[in-house]
């Protein structure tokens, strides 16, 4: 067979089927070159891939290895060549495969979809990931690869790849843990990583017997909603409100946690509650949540939260008006204690009864020192009525 001329590649194929292995590797050294640089006539470079692929195929390693150690540095391969070389023995195969810059998304993902575990791992190891390659991987490669992509500090999971990941492996321990790591990490995997842990731990409590179950139940509850409400009073402005959406649409924006919300002062997220179930501008809200007694009672019959509720939201709405008139701010603790000056002080009109049922709120959602204050405090009321 004849190329072009001054390329006589009949020379080539005699030396791939008659030439010793030294003779094989000085060949594959040589054309290796002409088939990595780009100044050479495309016409020649086309011409030696039968050949390239002999070689690729030798049954010798060494010449198998020295064709692919040239050729990791070629930008521009034939798509056999390439996949040849990345078919081939480990310790050939994988440090070109982790070197070629020939190899392109198109190419990545086939590697993706039908690489072996240790192919995946290495691809996974690759600085020119793009996005669609990831998702190629978090959908399809081994775990270890997708392990391997957190090790990767040129990959940055978009958030559709952490949700890719979350729900193929939300069970594998090792792959919450490295999304948890994440600064990115959407907020509602967090939210629900929270609540399926908190059923793993009500689940492990019943089966052991630890605490009867209704104390377990409780205190599954508590630690569930104290991490979410540390996940919600992170989110930023624009967070929040898809964030509430996506808890209503789970039925985890309870009463309960809009009501520890009060009691802790992060009066945003009651304000983004109560704008979402009272489908009201934020600016409405607003001015009802921190405003006036009738605008507020007609935002909360639209939220639909339980009259149970009411007098404590109220209350922690004025707390927070006073705040930020003031534009001062206070910690947690204190917030509950001027909470808990507005319940025993506030609305001349509160029956003590319901004064009490408010304190026992406040004692709940509080720490212990709160705690201790607001049922002191509830006990006198409930003597003296």
């Amino acid at each position: 067979m004849t190329g072009q001329p001054g390329l006589d590649v009949s020379i080539f194929d005699t030396i791939v089927e008659t030439g010793d292995a030294q003779a094989r590797m000085q060949l594959a050294v040589e054309l290796a070159r002409l088939t990595g640089d780009p100044q050479a006539p495309e016409n020649e470079r086309e011409c030696v891939v039968p050949t390239v692929l002999k070689l690729a195929a030798d049954p010798v390693k060494e010449v198998r290895r020295v064709l692919a150690e040239i050729l990791a540095s070629a930008s521009d391969l034939h798509g056999d060549i390439l996949f040849s070389i990345i078919a081939d023995e480990d310790d050939i195969a994988l440090p070109f495969l982790a070197a070629t810059p020939a190899l392109d998304p198109w190419k990545m993902r086939s590697i993706a979809r039908v690489g072996d575990a240790t192919r995946q791992v290495t691809l996974a190891g690759r600085p020119d990931l793009t996005d669609d390659v990831i998702q190629e991987m978090a959908t399809q490669a081994d775990l270890t690869a997708c392990l391997a992509l957190f090790d990767n500090a040129a990959c940055t999971l978009s958030e559709r790849n952490c949700r890719i990941l979350y729900a193929r492996f939300g069970r594998v321990q090792e792959i919450i843990d490295r999304l948890l790591a994440l600064d990115t990490l959407p907020l509602d995997i967090r939210i629900m990583q929270a609540k399926r842990a908190s059923n793993q731990v009500h689940q492990l409590m019943a089966e052991r017997g630890w605490v009867p179950a209704n104390d377990a139940a409780d205190m599954v509850a508590d630690a569930e909603e104290r991490a979410i409400l540390q996940i919600l009073d992170g989110a930023n402005e624009t967070e929040l409100p898809p964030l509430i959406r996506f808890m209503t649409s789970r039925s985890m924006l309870t009463a309960s946690i809009i009501m520890r919300s009060a009691c802790a002062g992060h009066l945003r997220i009651v304000e983004a509650a109560m704008a979402h179930l009272a489908n009201a501008t934020p600016v409405r809200t607003q001015d009802a949540l921190f405003g006036g007694a009738s605008g507020f009672n007609s935002l909360y019959r639209s939220s639909g939260l339980p009259q149970t509720c009411i007098g404590l939201i109220r209350a922690a709405g004025q707390v927070e008006r006073e705040l930020r008139n003031a534009k001062h701010s206070l910690s947690t603790e204190n917030f509950a204690r001027r909470l808990i000056e507005q319940v025993m002080t506030g609305e001349a009109g509160m029956a003590p009864a319901e004064r009490a049922k408010y304190l026992d709120f406040i004692g709940r959602y509080s720490s212990e020192r709160i705690r201790v204050i607001a049922l002191r405090l509830r006990e006198g009321l409930v003597t003296a009525a």
